[in-house]
């Protein structure tokens, strides 16, 4: 099991330990995890050495090879976001009203049309491809699971390798539920910092573990997810590790919804999320049930309470 010390902040007074099962694909092998007492963070204490088993093909993330060809979504998204960032058009601008309004991450006080982007764990690249559409020109993906490199036209490549592998410099780097399946948290902010330029922010999108379902649901939470997320963060992790490299954390944006209620009602009466994903449950939810947890996500979120937040870092241009 190794020894009780924190990774993030070196405390070992008072941390505590608790065993977890792998649900997502009814695996239901059994996992512990350490609780700090001083950071709060929740780490997994054995990483397997070999994580295919619990990333198969199947895994959501690595489903797609988007189509590149034309839908009329497609198109609306597109108008969209060229709108948002910058290229303003009456029709963006008209279609923005209704739908496909860009996420709550996709701030223009941290990224341009023009800024070169590398989106760390971007799987097949469908949100990349989202942001190709929508005018942005510089996009790098990188995700150690993939089979191999996609190569998409227009210049959008996704390499198959670690993170800490790329050398080139960015704008804007972003971690949309990724950063939570890396070991060695301090190393990786690290890297971080090393290839994103100067004046020039980070995102890192995370379950967190100072969080009210958390607290509610325990080993049952959805997004603890063993053992795929390796670390469960704070905001107080996250602002240790940010201190130690040189990094500032700017804002903070909760954006959590309601599948941190019905995935995690799921485990609780021991039902994997992939039966659920296949419609072997149809009815387990009624949709009361769900608006219900939607409104409950959107209160949540509201009173800083979610179990999602967007962490946007700095670097500023003082340090070398």
């Amino acid at each position: 099991m190794g020894n009780s010390i924190c990774k993030i902040c070196d405390n070992e007074k008072g941390n505590t330990f608790f065993e977890a099962k792998e649900m997502m694909f009814g695996f239901r092998d059994p996992f512990t995890y350490l609780k700090c007492a001083g950071c709060g963070a929740v780490q997994l204490m054995d990483v397997p050495e070999d994580m295919g088993k619990y990333y198969p093909q199947n895994y959501y993330s690595y489903t797609t090879t988007e189509s590149t060809t034309f839908s009329f979504k497609k198109w609306r998204q597109g108008q969209v976001y060229n709108h948002h960032f910058g290229k303003k058009n009456v029709m963006g601008a008209f279609l923005s009203l209704f739908s496909s309004r860009p996420a709550i991450w996709m701030n223009r006080k941290y990224l341009t049309l023009g800024s070169s982007i590398l989106d760390v764990g971007s799987g097949a690249g469908k949100l990349l491809l989202e942001l190709q559409r929508g005018g942005f020109t510089n996009l790098t993906g990188v995700d150690p699971f993939l089979e191999k490199d996609i190569v998409y036209t227009g210049g959008l490549n996704i390499y198959k390798k670690e993170f800490t592998a790329i050398s080139e410099t960015f704008d804007f780097i972003m971690f949309h539920h990724s950063f939570e399946h890396m070991n060695h948290p301090l190393q990786i902010f690290s890297h971080l910092y090393k290839i994103l330029n100067k004046n020039s922010y980070a995102l890192i999108r995370i379950p967190v573990a100072d969080s009210f379902s958390f607290k509610k649901y325990e080993t049952d939470w959805v997004n603890l997810d063993p053992p795929r997320h390796i670390f469960l963060h704070t905001i107080k992790s996250i602002q240790l590790l940010a201190s130690k490299v040189g990094l500032e954390l700017k804002e903070t944006i909760y954006d959590a919804n309601q599948f941190q209620f019905y995935g995690s009602e799921l485990y609780k009466h021991n039902i994997p999320l992939d039966e659920y994903n296949r419609g072997l449950h149809p009815d387990i939810f009624t949709k009361s049930q769900m608006r219900k947890y939607r409104a409950e996500a959107k209160r949540l979120n509201k009173s800083k309470d979610g179990d999602w937040i967007c962490f946007y870092l700095y670097k500023p241009s003082g340090f070398s």
